[in-house]
């Protein structure tokens, strides 16, 4: 099963058609919508993350295993995924229910942005899920980043779609059992 965050109404058909295709390849989508403020501030990650935690809570209603959670994202909602899968202040108290993560457009860091806050580059942790990047100036620096501590990445396949690329890592990462040690 998968949450995917939205950027916000700009995305909101691009998102819908995602989770409708991913469904149909037999994931577990929750769309996670984003509150009316703008910007890729704190809140907005908060709010992502508790999205994830109900998805979790809530994965047995509809079908799903908690224990087989990816996390993605588009356009801001893909940084929002990643914070949340770096960072574990988000996920406090549920180390290892995120299994892992995949963006998808991410925005280029802006100069006057604050990493500490919203920037996954500031929380890469060589303990943390497998990320999946679609590839782009903001990721080339992230995978470098990534790959310094010893973590896992994998970039999208650039000749083929990036939705069914990311579908694919999701599917292959979310597919094994987890171990003893994913969930502590």
């Amino acid at each position: 099963m998968i949450v995917l965050i939205r950027d916000g109404d700009r995305d909101a058909a691009e998102a819908r058609a995602l989770a409708q295709a991913w469904a149909g390849r037999g994931l577990l989508v929750f769309l996670a919508d984003r509150r009316a403020a703008r910007g890729r501030e704190p809140a907005f990650i908060s709010d992502a993350a508790a999205a994830i935690a109900w998805a979790a809570d809530h994965a047995a209603d509809f079908g799903g295993d908690a224990s087989r959670l990816g996390v993605t994202g588009l356009g801001a909602g893909a940084d929002a995924a990643l914070m949340i899968a770096l960072d574990r202040r988000y996920m406090a108290g549920r180390d290892g229910l995120i299994r892992a993560a995949a963006a998808l457009k991410r925005p280029p860091v802006a100069v006057d942005d604050d990493p500490t806050l919203t920037r996954p580059e500031a929380y890469v942790r060589s303990d943390a899920p497998t990320i999946w990047l679609g590839g782009g100036q903001a990721d080339d620096a992230l995978a470098a980043r990534i790959r310094s501590v010893g973590g896992r990445v994998q970039f999208g396949d650039r000749g083929v779609s990036l939705a069914f690329s990311a579908a694919d890592f999701l599917l292959d990462s979310l597919a094994a059992s987890p171990s003893a040690s994913d969930h502590p």
